[in-house]
């Protein structure tokens, strides 16, 4: 089961996230947060540890995991009655997509590299869609701005906007985060 939550930047999306989880877990569970965000300055480590210390005041058991790439790696370690948490998609994205310049390499331009990623995350999601565990997947609204110019953010904007979709398609419900506020888009009774 996957629950899709979307929403602008400081839109409320992760806190809904961690009540919806909390909902969906079992009284002996434990909620897996994967945080795919690098802690690449100090005003990003700030920010990691203050969800990780607003988790840990909350009444439920929380494994955080920080990974930004291949989650699926992860899987392994979820039980039924648990449920997961990913915040968030456009992380696991960036870190995904831009992988190779870290090794001087821009893969990203490269047609099948994209579609190599594409057809790996949509398995990834599938796979998730069919644990028997809830999975809440956090992402960023990035298509009500100005489209922009160049090639990488054209093609990592396309890239999302198609697994937005798939994920999305995967989704039992799907949300919409304004100023706090949830507004439910997509649900499906869970049968």
């Amino acid at each position: 089961m996957i629950v899709f939550i979307t929403g602008g930047v400081r839109s409320g999306k992760s806190t809904f996230a961690l009540q919806v989880a909390e909902s969906k877990v079992s009284e002996k569970g434990v909620i897996h947060y994967i945080a795919t965000s690098r802690r690449s300055d100090t005003e990003m480590e700030d920010r990691i540890n203050r969800h990780i210390e607003e988790r840990q005041l909350r009444d439920k058991d929380y494994v955080t995991h920080e990974k930004s790439t291949h989650i699926e790696e992860l899987m392994v370690n979820f039980k039924k009655g648990d449920a997961v948490i990913l915040d968030c998609l456009t992380g696991l994205i960036t870190a995904e997509f831009f992988s190779s310049i870290d090794q001087g390499l821009e893969l990203w331009k490269e047609a099948l590299f994209q579609q190599q990623l594409l057809l790996r995350l949509s398995d990834t999601f599938v796979g998730i869609q069919q644990c028997p565990i809830p999975c809440i997947v956090v992402t960023n609204e990035l298509f009500e701005d100005i489209i922009p110019n160049d090639e990488s953010t054209i093609a990592y904007m396309k890239l999302m906007g198609v697994l937005h979709q798939k994920i999305v398609s995967l989704s039992h419900q799907a949300y919409l985060v304004e100023g706090g506020i949830p507004i439910l888009k997509k649900d499906v009774e869970v049968g």
